[in-house]
């Protein structure tokens, strides 16, 4: 498929989930903000505060791109698949970062106030949507302090599995059905098969092996 199209159809359901979760967020009680999660440590209002770094951050000038057409990029881009895969690799931020990641979780949650995390997707989220539409999908930029650079179409795919899996997060904390917009869970689930080694994902899946490939994410 056009790499166009991807984009636009990631997009929009980026915008979505986002809606989702502003949404979800608008009617929360104290004690549903405070409700244990399945990420040790986290509240609710933790994954509110790590997820919305997304939409706050991507609500801005977008990096500047690594390549025109005069010139190569400074280094080949990868693919949503490769970051997810270099990221996780045994001895990878996943690993390195992840106290300070729960960190940052817990102490944004509280420095940010609820009605600010909600902000971040009611308003921030269509702010950022709108300025990556104006992008071209092959633009490369930096994926955040990973070393790494992606295009944008991969980029997106990247904060859309992110924006998923936490949704569904938040919404077991709550007890709540997993809502989440078919484009978002479809995507998801083919990006992190696409993640997970080819044959040994095949054969668990069709019960030639009891040998599980998963998890493919810390």
């Amino acid at each position: 498929m056009d790499d166009v199209v991807v984009y636009r159809d990631r997009l929009d359901a980026l915008e979505r989930t986002w809606r989702v979760w502003a949404e979800l967020g608008t009617d929360l009680t104290e004690d549903q903000w405070t409700a244990a999660t399945r990420c040790p440590g986290w509240d609710v209002a933790a994954v509110y505060a790590h997820h919305s770094t997304f939409p706050r951050d991507m609500d801005g000038p977008l990096p500047p791109s690594m390549s025109s057409s005069l010139e190569e990029p400074l280094e080949e881009p990868v693919t949503a698949v490769e970051a997810l895969r270099r990221f996780n690799a045994p001895g990878g931020l996943a690993y390195a970062a992840a106290g300070a990641v729960a960190d940052r979780a817990v102490s944004g949650a509280t420095e940010a106030g609820r009605g600010e995390l909600v902000e971040r997707f009611a308003v921030r989220g269509p702010g950022a949507v709108r300025r990556l539409r104006a992008a071209e999908a092959t633009r490369v930029v930096p994926w955040g302090g990973t070393g790494v650079v992606v295009e944008l179409v991969e980029a997106v795919r990247l904060v859309l599995l992110e924006a998923t899996v936490h949704l569904l997060d938040v919404q077991r904390a709550l007890g709540r059905p997993p809502l989440v917009p078919p484009q978002a869970l479809s995507d998801t689930a083919r990006l992190l098969a696409e993640v997970a080694p080819p044959v040994d994902f095949i054969e668990a899946a069709t019960g030639r092996s009891t040998r599980s490939p998963l998890p493919v994410l810390r």
